[in-house]
């Protein structure tokens, strides 16, 4: 079982580390976001596999709890490696900004890169297929209802972050 440091609610490390599904009312783990965007501005969704015991066959973005010991930017590299075989660079990797959610805190990323999709190789547990989308396109996934519902508030941040800070020329 993958343990994870436990923080509370001010993401103030409490000295103690359990199970990942072992975590309690008021403790929270860290979980990571990962929008990666192509440099025509398209981004990067995963199909969810059908093993998956949440949100099974549906969209979403990169991500993964961060394991005990591991900070939030190294989960980063090590998901998009681990789930796609996807080499993301320290230079290529903006730090979105957090939110809680009932048990754990979530890190959102941002990576821009150049992505060809067909050199991908998917995790089969947890990844089913993998697209580029323009973000017009995936809003409109998510009001087919086809995306994971909880994506909101990480695709919310992602999308303001561009809006504010990239696409400012």
């Amino acid at each position: 079982m993958e343990k994870v440091d436990i923080y509370n609610r001010f993401r103030e490390h409490t000295g103690k580390t359990k199970g990942r599904k072992e975590v309690e009312a008021g403790e929270y783990r860290i979980s990571t976001h990962i929008w990666v965007k192509d440099l025509e501005g398209k981004i990067l969704v995963l199909k969810r596999s059908e093993k998956e015991d949440k949100f099974p066959g549906m969209w979403a973005q990169v991500g993964g709890g961060v394991v005990a010991g591991d900070t939030s930017k190294e989960t980063v590299v090590k998901e998009c490696l681990e789930e796609l075989n996807l080499t993301v660079e320290e230079n290529n990797m903006y730090y979105v900004g957090s939110y809680i959610r009932t048990r754990d805190i979530v890190d959102v990323w941002l990576v821009e890169q150049d992505i060809d999709v067909s050199k991908l190789v998917f995790q089969e547990e947890e990844v089913a297929d993998a697209k580029l989308v323009t973000m017009e396109e995936f809003d409109h996934m998510i009001e087919q209802g086809i995306v994971v519902p909880s994506i909101n508030p990480s695709y919310d941040l992602m999308k303001n972050y561009l809006k504010q800070y990239k696409d400012k020329k």
